[in-house]
């Protein structure tokens, strides 16, 4: 886990419980059920966000901003989380021993037999932008990444659109511009 991302944590969990009041059991539970949804939001973003860079594995490439929000008695309501991507360029180029994007890999590593074939991804295809695919690391782990939308609310169907490559999209990333049928 990244040093900002355990700091972030450290720092929800002692807002949670400052703002949770101690004698309103109700109050204490969705302060705690907000701390968990933004908890949750961290594999999604590293997944999203994160890549493998010369200095690190797990290299954030997006800036996140988290904004609890209190009642007038100090009650944690809410939060409110802002990403930015930072390096948007990372998607089209990487320098010789880097990645691209951690879900990418993910797809590709962790995608089951129906989900390839919905998802117009061949078994073993290689793609000119997921360079380094034979490293393994511990952020190439599909079903984190997808529980962890489950719990954001992101349904299964809707995880589907979003990991849905085009074949047309493939083919021409891959870098064979020819038509198909």
């Amino acid at each position: 886990m990244l040093q900002q991302t355990w700091t972030s944590r450290c720092l929800m969990k002692f807002y949670a419980v400052v703002a949770a009041s101690p004698t309103s059991w109700e109050s204490h539970r969705i302060a705690e059920r907000i701390e968990q949804r933004i908890l949750n939001s961290n594999p999604v973003m590293e997944a999203f966000g994160n890549a493998c860079t010369l200095r690190n594995n797990n290299s954030s490439r997006f800036g996140k901003f988290i904004q609890l929000q209190l009642n007038r008695t100090q009650q944690m309501t809410g939060a409110a989380v802002q990403t930015y991507l930072l390096e948007k360029t990372r998607v089209a180029y990487q320098a010789s021993s880097e990645r691209n994007f951690h879900i990418f890999y993910q797809i590709c590593k962790g995608a089951n037999a129906d989900e390839r074939l919905q998802w117009h991804l061949p078994e073993g295809a290689a793609f000119s932008w997921l360079p380094n695919p034979e490293r393994t690391l511990e952020e190439d782990c599909f079903e984190v990444t997808r529980e962890a939308m489950l719990h954001l609310g992101i349904s299964a169907p809707t995880q589907n659109n979003i990991f849905k490559v085009r074949r047309k999209a493939v083919l021409v990333l891959r870098g064979d511009r020819q038509p198909f049928s």
